[in-house]
């Protein structure tokens, strides 16, 4: 299993995304209708306003100015954040999201399969690239299993920034596991190392090593508020259909409850839903990633 995102900003799409991809969604009165292929459903418009909340709840917590309008929620890059962040729900965001195109340069734009039009607009502008999740919310962290991982598997806490525990797992071992989970990345591993490091102090990542020391799986965890999201979910191929992937995100999401986090959000791959499912989320929408490293 892999979960999120190409370049610098393929590490959510690798804690969330991966291949085999479909996308079809509807919207109805009240309620916002989401159907894929192995996942029909219908889920209350309250799943949507909470992973807005939790969006926007994380563009806060790293003190970066907030753009709220209707259908687009987000940070605009600035000299301090380069990068521009942006989540768009429906197509009343078209307009506003015309004008904000041009300065977006680099970063991530989150369309949900509802904003077609918006969708369109990216596409068009050169250096945007595309992948497909689906939105998830879990709303009550208190029923998130304790998931022990298999015999043989070790967990440790990564060491992704200099103040980090020494004794940490080493930041490229974790990496290499991901390359490998998505042999189609073209990126170099030093690319997606650059990208965690550049995450904010709040990000923590674990790895599941065995007896010898290799890293086997990640996952990685922040909690802003009473927000939480999970990212950087991966398994070594040669480790899969163990329960891994769904032990290292339990244990990330229980770690992120201890921290304070009520609830928790994330971009899921489709070979991921049905793990994420077990553990408690909802789908919100299905969704395109838009990416842009320059």
């Amino acid at each position: 299993m892999i979960a999120l995102p190409l370049g610098v900003f393929e590490a959510r799409r690798r804690a969330a995304v991966g291949p085999n991809r479909t996308m079809s969604s509807g919207t109805g009165k009240g309620q916002l209708t989401v159907v894929s292929e192995a996942y029909p459903v219908s889920v209350q418009a309250t799943a949507s306003d909470g992973y807005v909340a939790a969006f926007v709840s994380r563009c806060n917590a790293i003190g970066r100015p907030v753009l709220g309008k209707p259908g687009v929620h987000g940070s605009l890059s600035s000299a301090d954040h380069p990068r521009t962040r942006l989540l768009i729900t429906d197509d009343q965001a078209y307009e506003e999201l015309a004008v904000l195109l041009p300065a977006a340069r680099t970063g991530m734009i989150d369309v949900f399969a509802a904003a077609k039009r918006c969708a369109q607009l990216v596409e068009a502008h050169p250096g945007w690239r595309q992948t497909v999740a689906t939105a998830m919310i879990c709303r009550d962290l208190r029923t998130v299993p304790e998931l022990a991982l298999p015999n043989g598997l070790t967990l440790r806490p990564v060491r992704r920034l200099p103040g980090d525990a020494p004794d940490g797992v080493p930041l490229q071992g974790a990496v290499a596991v991901a390359m490998l989970a998505d042999p189609s990345d073209e990126e170099p591993p030093a690319a997606l190392a650059d990208y965690l490091r550049s995450l904010t102090p709040a990000f923590r990542l674990f790895a599941a090593i065995d007896g010898d020391g290799a890293v086997r799986a990640t996952s990685g965890w922040a909690v802003f508020g009473a927000q939480a999201t999970v990212i950087f979910v991966n398994t070594d191929p040669g480790w899969r259909r163990r329960g891994i992937g769904q032990a290292m995100t339990a244990v990330a999401l229980r770690a992120a409850r201890d921290a304070g986090a009520r609830q928790a959000c994330l971009a899921a791959s489709d070979t991921g839903l049905s793990i994420y499912r077990r553990l408690g989320f909802e789908i919100v929408a299905r969704m395109r990633r838009f990416s842009s490293p320059d």
